[in-house]
């Protein structure tokens, strides 16, 4: 089986499941991890420990590193085979409901870059499938990223997120928020990243973000013709252990990076 086969196959295996316990998430074991507002449910550990069963079964020498538990952890080894699963990203959106963004995200990662990747939003039932090198696609669709020249101009997604997070974003990024066209928050880095790729958004910016958070969609971006890197302008690998994360249709890459202090 080729990575990208065990990936997409995973996906579709479990985006049913974690439909139906979104419409009843109104019975769903729901806590929180450090932060008040970083939830965890039954659901994330559910998809973690499946794809940890399906990576073991197929790949059984492959690292495993997930957002939740014991797998949330860099490899010491940062050009190591490993698999990167967020079993939920958007848990917050899954729980309160109204804006019901959230997707399953794997990516497969060698050489401290993803080298196939996957992520399906169970409510839409969109599929995006990406290999370095091959392209991204959306439900068998080729992605593009925008042609948008001007960030005057362009749409950008800003995580939010953690207060830490706002309060760092407010001390480094207020540029971007009064240059940028538009400013968008969704609350899923998937969702923000994929709609870099596909060209509903031109930008997406976080000041944190863990490797399960983008490994997947930053392959999908970039393959769509996207830029990503670190806040600095340096390039974004999964397993730097840095903070920050940039990704654009790259028209836009200079004058984000630009905006942004140390």
């Amino acid at each position: 089986m080729h990575e990208i086969q065990l990936i997409e196959k995973f996906l579709r295996d479990n985006a049913g499941y974690v439909r139906e316990k979104y419409l009843r998430r109104d019975t769903v074991t729901v806590t929180s991890k450090g932060d008040p507002s970083d939830l965890l449910t039954e659901v994330d550990l559910t998809v973690q420990k499946r794809f940890v069963e399906a990576a073991r079964a197929a790949f059984p020498s492959d690292m495993v590193v997930g957002e939740e538990g014991a797998l949330a952890r860099i490899p010491e080894n940062p050009d190591i085979r490993a698999w990167v699963i967020d079993p939920i990203d958007g848990t917050y959106n899954f729980v309160r409901g109204m804006n019901p963004v959230f997707g399953i995200s794997v990516a497969f990662v060698e050489g401290g870059l993803a080298r196939a990747a996957g992520i399906i939003f169970p409510l839409s039932g969109d599929l995006f499938l990406a290999e370095r090198g091959g392209g991204s696609f959306r439900n068998g669709q080729r992605l593009r990223v925008s042609e948008v020249q001007h960030l005057a101009e362009a749409c950008v997604e800003i995580d939010f997120s953690t207060a830490e997070d706002r309060k760092t974003f407010l001390a480094r990024s207020l540029g971007v928020m009064r240059g940028a066209g538009q400013i968008r928050c969704i609350g899923a880095a998937v969702g923000g990243i994929c709609q870099a790729a596909t060209g509903d958004a031109d930008g997406y910016l976080h000041m944190t973000l863990y490797p399960w958070d983008y490994a997947a969609a930053q392959l999908v971006a970039e393959e769509a013709g996207a830029v990503a890197t670190r806040l600095d302008g340096s390039p974004l690998r999964v397993f730097d252990g840095k903070e920050g994360v940039l990704v654009t249709n790259g028209a836009i890459h200079d004058a984000v990076l630009g905006l942004i202090l140390p």
